[in-house]
């Protein structure tokens, strides 16, 4: 299957986001050690080298409360406003130009605009390589501890773009442009943020940045 022009590999996974496969349990923590979580008895060990499977039970069930509560949000979102902001944003910056074969991008740096129509979201970035980048969004697999942002916020995390598959970007814009620093944050900051699911602000050097910056959902 082509999507963009590029073929889609098949992995095991769906091409679309579905429930069943959303926050599947994994024991290998990508986080450092946490006290808080140890006097929990998240962790299987005293080093903290593995999650305990009763952990894992419990925090995927906050996973999936937060996978409805976004769904639900989502389902809220008002179409034509969704559209207008979209065409707003894109009579603003008429630098970004619609993209047909991501082949086209391939080493190309810039910023770029993935559109999920269906959820009435969009997701803004910048890379060096915009076609790398957007299939690794489509590919990549949030690792189980860190799918809710911040942790346990399971009433207000926002969807990470890691969570949609391919199928889900049905539109994308691309800016071939240097990088430079300002521009990204500024491009979050000018689309409206219930339509947005970057998790946080543009052009972020540092976690207290990223703290400040945080996208929390108002379900």
């Amino acid at each position: 299957m082509e999507h963009f022009g590029v073929k889609l590999v098949n992995r095991g996974k769906s091409f679309i986001l579905t429930r069943d496969e959303f926050a599947l349990i994994s024991t290998k923590p990508s986080l450092p050690y946490f006290e808080s979580l140890a006097e929990m008895e998240a962790y299987a060990d005293e080093q903290g080298s593995a999650y305990s499977e009763s952990w894992c039970a419990e925090y995927r069930e906050l996973c999936l409360k937060n996978f409805d509560l976004n769904m639900e949000y989502f389902s809220k979102l008002d179409k034509t406003a969704f559209v207008a902001a979209l065409s707003s944003f894109l009579s603003k910056y008429k630098q970004f130009a619609e993209v047909t074969s991501l082949n086209d991008f391939s080493g190309v740096e810039g910023f770029y605009i993935m559109v999920l129509d269906e959820y009435k979201q969009v997701y803004i970035g910048k890379t060096e390589d915009i076609k790398k980048r957007i299939m690794q969004h489509w590919s990549n697999t949030k690792p189980f501890d860190r799918t809710l942002f911040p942790m346990y916020a399971w009433n207000k995390s926002t969807f990470s773009v890691d969570f949609f598959r391919a199928l889900d970007t049905t539109r994308i814009y691309a800016w071939k442009k240097k990088m430079s620093d300002g521009i990204e944050a500024d491009l979050i900051r000018s689309f409206p943020a219930q339509f947005c699911t970057n998790r946080i602000g543009g052009d972020i050097t540092n976690a207290l940045q990223a703290i400040g910056t945080i996208n929390k959902r108002q379900f």
